[in-house]
């Protein structure tokens, strides 16, 4: 029976939705006001991961090729902050995107 869901996006989407709440109350707590740029990138790469949630999806490896280099990106410049979880969360968007699924059995197409 073939899972319903892919744990890696999963993990990546729910992991980058806690570094984003992470992030705002930070500097919300300093008294500042969060970068709307950097929000803008958490939310669509939290957006494009939940999506490839479902293995089945379409342009599945597209949402999450763009989720990782969103979180790639983001993770290099907030290193020595947020940036470390932010390269696992999109670690895990390529492998999901890389790893090898198996096309639709041959009992399918009959």
């Amino acid at each position: 029976m073939p899972r319903r869901l892919d744990l890696l996006p999963l993990c990546a989407s729910v992991l980058t939705a806690a570094i984003t709440a992470l992030y705002v109350y930070l500097v919300l707590a300093q008294g500042s006001r969060p970068s709307w740029w950097a929000l803008t990138i958490l939310v669509v790469c939290v957006a494009a991961s939940g999506y490839a949630v479902r293995p089945k999806a379409p342009r599945r490896r597209v949402a999450l090729v763009v989720s990782a280099i969103g979180l790639f990106g983001l993770g290099y410049i907030a290193l020595f902050s947020i940036g470390l979880p932010l390269l696992l969360c999109g670690t895990l968007c390529v492998v999901a995107a890389v790893r090898h699924r198996p096309d639709l059995d041959w009992r399918d197409s009959v």
